[in-house]
């Protein structure tokens, strides 16, 4: 049986949720779709430097893939790593890791 203080929390963060969705649709400069900022795409030669920068000091980051118009892109957050063949790994769990193809990649930022 569900509490009514589940109920309550429940209610208060799906309510959240909204608020801060309106809240980045309403004050963004950044467009938003479907809740989800998109972010700029980076030149190369910035992508790399970050993707660099973020394996040398194991940075956790934020990376946006590309997506088609009008669709949200995916965001993921982990720590990059690279193994010895040279394949950019996200670890964001024990259980999840991706496989990171630059080209596909909008953004790269660290995550606090």
């Amino acid at each position: 049986m569900i509490s009514m203080q589940n109920l309550i929390t429940n209610g208060t963060t799906a309510l959240s949720d909204r608020v801060a969705t309106a809240y980045k649709e309403l004050f963004s400069d950044l467009p938003v779709i479907n809740g989800q900022v998109v972010y700029p795409q980076m030149p190369a030669f910035q992508l790399n430097y970050f993707i660099q920068q973020a394996l040398d000091r194991h940075y956790l980051v934020r990376l946006q893939f590309k997506a088609a118009t009008d669709v949200a892109p995916a965001t993921v957050i982990g720590h990059l790593k690279e193994d010895a063949a040279g394949h950019l790994i996200l670890k964001q769990s024990r259980a999840l890791t991706t496989i990171v193809t630059p080209g596909l990649l909008r953004s790269v930022q660290r995550a606090r």
